[in-house]
């Protein structure tokens, strides 16, 4: 991902030549004070302007990345759905840290991006969350219990919970099993090495785009 907050070397440069003046003003007390208040005067400046210009380029330019990510996976999404999913990944991935890309691929083996799909043993939405099993594990970390009918209507509440449920994983498996996503699926090794063969497909074919 893009990094979110860029330097501004010409400002430093500025300011660290302008440190340098002061130093060797001596008793100068009126020039090393103008000099001071236009310090903080830049530093300001470059904190603030610019920042808010670069977070919206660096938004833009991410859910665009991620949009071809989903198209590559699912390329018969329609743009605006797409958009509009990339965006909440956007949104989720940064919140809690998780690799859009997994996020992606799993989806795309999951349910192909279709938000209203119920599978035979009743996962809900684009994620395929099992409610009735990771209720269990949430009520036991002392989470709020899953809302099926959110999850159902919902993709970024679906999303988030992905995520959430993903970063419990992580913490719990990745040092010891390099599949620890998998288990997403099912913890069974049969049918999780089964599943890991079709997301770490999806992930190749995400790492072609330029």
């Amino acid at each position: 991902m893009v990094n979110f907050y860029g330097s501004f070397p010409v400002f430093k440069n500025l300011n660290l030549a302008l440190v340098l003046q002061l130093k060797h003003c001596g008793g100068n007390m009126k020039l090393n004070k103008l000099i001071t208040a236009f310090i903080v005067t830049s530093l300001i400046s470059t904190a603030a302007m610019p920042k808010s210009f670069v977070v919206t380029d660096v938004t833009r330019n991410n859910v665009n990345l991620i949009a071809k990510m989903i198209k590559v996976v699912q390329p018969e999404l329609q743009k605006n759905v797409r958009n509009r999913i990339a965006y909440s990944l956007y949104l989720t991935t940064k919140k809690y840290n998780v690799d859009p890309k997994l996020m992606i691929a799993i989806i795309g083996t999951e349910s192909d991006f279709v938000n209203s799909k119920i599978s035979t043993t009743g996962d809900l939405s684009l994620a395929q969350i099992n409610t009735e099993i990771w209720n269990k594990e949430f009520v036991r970390l002392g989470l709020d219990k899953l809302n099926s009918k959110r999850l159902k209507k919902d993709e970024n509440y679906a999303l988030s919970k992905m995520a959430e449920i993903l970063n419990i994983l992580k913490k719990r498996h990745s040092k010891n099993d390099s599949q620890w996503f998998a288990r997403y699926h099912s913890h069974t090794k049969k049918f999780k090495n089964l599943y890991s063969v079709k997301v770490e497909k999806r992930m190749r074919m995400i790492a072609s785009i330029n």
